[in-house]
């Protein structure tokens, strides 16, 4: 992992890594995958996007993700990750009753599906030479 140091429009500088995170600076023009996140949590991620519309829960999650993975999803496993995705700021949690929440993604998890969405398309799709 090599550090560099970007220099924002307002003159401060701002340290940025090439080593997969997030990209810090608003002028980088090529989508970017969802590095930051495991495979798992991307399809977590995508799954209450495909379902926000119904507000889901964790059961409502873990029944859509075990339709696309071949063993069951320990639900530990489930709310353990959806845990670390509403800190990270991908998912809001809100209260449905005493001991429900709903998952719903973020502003930034939407924002960051759509460019990881992008980055594949266009792996997919180039051009060959």
């Amino acid at each position: 992992m090599s550090n560099h140091t970007s220099t924002n429009t307002d003159g401060s500088e701002e340290p940025s890594t090439d080593d997969g995170g997030e990209a810090t600076t608003d002028d980088i023009t090529d989508p970017r995958p969802l590095t930051n996140l495991t495979g798992f949590k991307r399809d977590q991620l995508f799954v209450i996007r495909m379902l926000a519309d119904r507000n889901p829960h964790g059961l409502v999650i873990k029944d859509k993700l075990d339709c696309y993975y071949d063993e069951e999803i320990n639900q530990g496993r489930l709310y353990q990750n959806l845990g670390e995705l509403v800190e990270e700021g991908y998912v809001e949690k809100h209260p449905l009753d005493g001991r429900t929440n709903a998952y719903r993604p973020s502003t930034r998890a939407n924002e960051r599906l759509e460019e990881h969405h992008e980055w594949e398309r266009r792996c997919l799709f180039r051009d060959l030479p």
